[in-house]
């Protein structure tokens, strides 16, 4: 039985030397489709799917969740053949000393980086730590193998403010923790938060994120009704904005820089609106909410698709030149609908969001009370939104109108975008 490696390498210049096993999708023995998302890690920068390249069973595991991996390392294996019954390895956790599942304060090892040696650190802690002026390089991670994770900074705080409390500052010996530098306030290091389109998911963005500068971290949310949200749709822009508030603070992401592509973007605008997160800057792709008209034949087709060949046609229509379009774009995205099971989802969110082939919402007003930079993308040959919708942004909005380029500037001129994203970034200081 051949057997082909499942595996994650560095790329776009992002320097790692392991990535985390964060979940794994399928089960051994599961079968797979090439295109199916099969496990995600954590990076230096956000989380990454990693998908099948090919069909065939999830033969092998070497890395359960919750495990540091190196990077280049064998995850785990996808066979040709099914696996005889009991042939197939659940886990095999002796491929790294870390435990097998995540350890909580009371069981995990304590470990205080060296001096000079490279620290390990979720881009979450490393936010919250810049944030709160925090030295990483004297916390003890209980991750695995000294990893810093949330709970960590959140009781290396803890323990200042009772330092402070009783008088006590601590210093750069006393149980490892430093205290906050008081004359320069950290700069705030807020995530860039990627809001996909209607009828497509987080992955939509894979092309972009490489290519962004160094030091740029990036979160990818699903829409409700739409991939890993497939479960739990939203009938209002509103509720949309609700939904990715809540679950941002959740992730402990109180500011972030928003960058919403089509009904992504007039989420973006609806959450800056709503006012429960500190946006830092905004660029919007060919978005949702500046005018009424849309393509309700294209929106239509693929909330009720349901075979290759029609999906080809409509993928087509958002395009400007249909070879920007991956080989296999179609049957992979048909095979990710049908596995998520949000077909009636979609069809349903389509006819509250655009009833009678509208866009049901207005944001011009709430493009023009943004107070932080903002950028707009438009593709001139955008045949799913008019792009004359972007003679609405008022005169402090850039805008960028790009020729020869449909409604997905993200998939079909990804550096160009990932350079807009960063400048955008940059103008917020």
């Amino acid at each position: 039985m051949a057997t082909h490696p499942i595996s994650i390498d560095s790329a776009g210049g992002e320097y790692m030397e392991a990535v985390l096993v964060l979940a794994w999708a399928v089960n051994s023995g599961d079968p797979v489709k090439a295109g199916d998302l099969v496990v995600t890690v954590e990076t230096a920068k956000a989380a990454t799917e990693i998908e099948a390249d090919r069909d065939g069973w999830l033969a092998e595991i070497f890395f359960a969740e919750g495990q540091e991996a190196p990077v280049g390392a064998v995850l785990g294996t996808i066979a040709d053949e099914k696996p005889v019954s009991g042939q197939a390895t659940p886990v095999a956790p002796a491929a790294t000393p870390a435990a097998s599942h995540l350890p909580g304060p009371a069981d995990a090892p304590s470990r205080t980086n060296q001096p000079g040696s490279r620290v390990i650190a979720s881009p979450l802690a490393r936010r919250l730590a810049a944030t709160a002026g925090l030295d990483l390089s004297a916390i003890s991670g209980s991750g695995p193998k000294g990893r810093i994770k949330k709970r960590d900074i959140d009781a290396t705080l803890a323990a200042l403010e009772d330092g402070h409390r009783i008088g006590v500052r601590p210093g750069p010996a006393s149980d490892g923790l430093r205290a906050p530098a008081v004359s320069a306030p950290a700069r705030q290091a807020a995530p860039v938060v990627l809001i996909h389109g209607f009828g497509a998911d987080r992955s939509v963005w894979r092309q972009v994120v490489p290519l962004l500068e160094p030091g740029i971290e990036t979160i990818s949310l699903d829409l409700p009704g739409h991939g890993t949200e497939a479960a739990r749709p939203a009938a209002s822009i509103e509720e949309i904005a609700f939904n990715l508030s809540d679950r941002l603070e959740d992730m402990g992401v109180e500011d972030a820089h928003l960058v919403g592509h089509s009904v992504g973007g007039a989420a973006a605008l609806a959450l800056a609106r709503l006012g429960r997160l500190a946006v830092r800057s905004v660029t919007l792709l060919a978005p949702g909410g500046l005018g009424p008209e849309i393509n309700a034949g294209f929106i239509a087709g693929l909330a009720r698709v349901t075979t290759v060949r029609a999906l080809e046609q409509w993928l087509t229509v958002m395009v400007g030149d249909p070879s920007a379009l991956p080989d296999g774009y179609a049957q992979a995205a048909l095979r990710q609908i049908e596995k998520t099971g949000n077909r009636s989802a979609l069809a349903a969110m389509a006819e509250s969001l655009f009833p009678d082939g509208t866009q049901g919402f207005d944001l011009v007003g709430a493009l023009a009370e943004l107070a932080v930079p903002a950028r707009l993308v438009w593709g001139r040959l955008d045949r799913v939104i008019p792009v004359a919708h972007a003679a609405r942004a008022p005169g402090f909005v850039a805008v960028h109108l790009l020729d020869g380029i449909g409604h997905v500037p993200q998939m079909e001129a990804p550096a160009l975008t990932a350079r807009l994203i960063a400048e955008t970034v940059r103008s917020a200081g």
